[in-house]
């Protein structure tokens, strides 16, 4: 563990050093590294089809198809992976060795993320949807967003969730349990759900076994029906 954590470190100063001598990548906060079927990259209103370790920048939107995914490691090592039919934007992101902050916009469709933890004193780290905002420190969670609204399904430790319209009710959505934000109305209390259910919903986004959770991998229930 001890090694581990002392090559991860270099990893990180290695990509801050990269970033600051090399102004080419002075913007870049991710890469590709996965790209299946249709996947476009808006940027500046231009659009493109992406490569493996084609770089990220803020503000940019990723597409994908019907039939596609793709996933995108960002630099703090978080993990972002997009199901079929999304819509997802960087929003914004920075990180140094004092702050970390990282916004993403899923205007539509899926994504299941895996965000890092950082020794950072001022981290945070959110996932933006048209009716939700949810935040969490180094954990895992899949998001759905759709026209009736957004669930939210916390997979490793808790996260936070409320609806913009209404920032003081804040829920928190223990690990294995999840919670709906319709449009207009505060996040539904959590409850937990089934893996193999979870693996269903996340299988029609083409996101099955793209995540670390070895219970909802194997489509193991544990809830009491």
């Amino acid at each position: 563990m001890v090694f581990k954590g002392f090559f991860k470190g270099l990893n990180y100063i290695f990509l801050i050093m990269t970033l600051c001598i090399n102004p080419a990548f002075a913007d870049t906060i991710g890469r590709f590294t996965d790209i299946r079927g249709d996947v476009s990259l808006k940027r500046t209103k231009i659009t493109t089809r992406p490569a493996i370790n084609d770089p990220i920048i803020i503000k940019d939107l990723v597409i994908t198809g019907e039939v596609a995914r793709t996933k995108l490691m960002l630099i703090d090592s978080s993990l972002l992976t997009i199901g079929n039919n999304s819509r997802v934007e960087i929003t914004d992101f920075l990180l140094d060795k004092d702050t970390r902050k990282g916004i993403i916009l899923v205007k539509s469709g899926a994504l299941h993320a895996k965000a890092e933890s950082l020794a950072v004193p001022n981290s945070r780290f959110e996932i933006r949807t048209p009716t939700a905002v949810i935040g969490a420190r180094g954990t895992e969670w899949f998001t759905e967003t759709e026209e009736e609204g957004t669930s939210i399904y916390s997979m490793s430790q808790s996260i936070n969730v409320y609806n913009p319209a209404y920032p003081n009710q804040i829920v928190t959505v223990p690990e294995n349990h999840f919670s709906r934000v319709k449009k207009g109305s505060v996040p539904a209390p959590p409850q937990a759900y089934c893996p193999s259910d979870l693996h269903i919903i996340m299988k029609r986004w083409d996101l099955a076994g793209q995540y670390s959770s070895k219970k909802v991998n194997e489509g193991v229930c544990e809830v009491k029906r």
